[in-house]
């Protein structure tokens, strides 16, 4: 019964901590990504529904990244407010043993990382996947087309100019169309004395009479083509031909496995693969390292000590993780070998160091 009891009382006061911290820095990150969206909505002209879809599937990334420094932080403040009020004395004294009070943090920890593989190995992919295709959708997409006469409107491959142009019945007057290669050569040229002139949310409709186009020889400037017309169409999209490169970040450690298997890879690109399915893991277990190595310098702390001291301990345990996995990863992607082990290192240190901590503590 007391077991129980006290199971509840720690496991709650964890995990109050816990979805406090998470709530402050899943906020600081989430800002930082939610000015760049609203940037690129700004600078594009997107809708506030390409804003929502983007924001909401950043969560998953955040979440995996916040959550195991919540966690450690989480920890230590539960432990050193637990012996500022003198409870882990009490506890001590009323024959709780180490490993009974370790224990609800534990349950904690391995269901955090639990759900943390998860994420990391299939949701999250998938997720960021989404994103990197709303950010092509919205570079490719032509924004701020405004018809306005006497101007040259930037349209893609095409360049539009309208002398007068009616915003009511979309007549227009003495109509000019350029059209460029990449190099920057002139490609086509179209001129029409009236036509109008349709904007859609998709495309632009170009209905023009009375012209001349002409077509410039590719491999003979000097040369090209004219031909006059009494009726013209012409339909340009408002939507640019983009194409990305797909990003070890949104494949699946499944797919990532797969690709490692079946197809042929040059070997940074196999260390890139490796080291990224070695990374997810070590993030989805590392609130049980951080977990091993925050308790014992919890129980060490007297009843002096306030939760100031907690937090600078929360930090350099952080710190020195992500260093020695920035450091397992860099090595993992330089040397084949250590590609799929690099990236363990922090919990290889973070093991040693748990050992010698609780066999320091246990020994006083």
């Amino acid at each position: 019964m007391r077991i129980g009891i006290f199971t509840k009382y720690i496991a709650k006061s964890l995990l109050s901590l816990f979805a406090g911290v998470l709530g402050i820095l899943t906020f600081v990150i989430f800002m930082n990504h939610f000015i760049r969206v609203m940037n690129m909505a700004l600078n594009y002209g997107t809708s506030w529904g390409w804003v929502a879809s983007s924001l909401l599937n950043l969560v998953p990334d955040v979440f995996c990244l916040s959550a195991p420094m919540a966690f450690q932080i989480a920890i230590l403040l539960t432990l050193t407010g637990m012996s500022e009020q003198g409870e882990l004395i009490a506890l001590r004294a009323a024959g709780f043993s180490f490993k009974e009070i370790v224990r609800p943090l534990a349950g904690c920890a391995v269901i955090l990382s639990v759900i943390l593989v998860v994420m990391s190995n299939w949701v999250t992919p998938r997720s960021y996947q989404r994103v990197l295709n709303l950010r092509t959708e919205a570079r490719s997409k032509i924004t701020k087309v405004n018809l306005e006469p006497k101007t040259w409107m930037d349209l893609g491959e095409w360049t539009l100019y309208v002398e007068e142009l009616d915003p009511v019945t979309h007549e227009a007057q003495k109509i000019q169309l350029i059209k460029k290669e990449d190099s920057g050569a002139l490609s086509t040229k179209v001129n029409a004395s009236r036509g109008k002139v349709i904007l859609t949310s998709t495309a632009l409709g170009l209905e023009l009479h009375d012209g001349q186009m002409q077509r410039l020889d590719g491999k003979d400037p000097s040369s090209f083509i004219a031909a006059n017309f009494a009726s013209y169409t012409l339909h340009i999209s408002l939507f640019r031909n983009q194409q990305r490169r797909l990003r070890v970040g949104e494949m699946t450690t499944t797919k990532l496995l797969r690709r490692l298997h079946h197809t042929p890879l040059d070997k940074a690109t196999r260390n890139e693969y490796r080291t990224e399915i070695s990374m997810r893991n070590v993030m989805a277990l590392s609130p049980l390292i951080l977990l091993i190595v925050s308790c014992p310098i919890g129980f060490s702390l007297g009843k002096r000590t306030n939760k100031g001291w907690g937090m600078l301990f929360s930090v350099v345990i952080i710190f020195s993780f992500y260093l020695l996995m920035t450091l397992g990863i860099s090595l993992g992607k330089k040397i084949g070998w250590l590609a799929y082990p690099g990236p363990w290192l922090p919990v290889v240190v973070g093991a040693f160091a748990g050992r010698y901590l609780w066999k320091k503590r246990l020994n006083i």
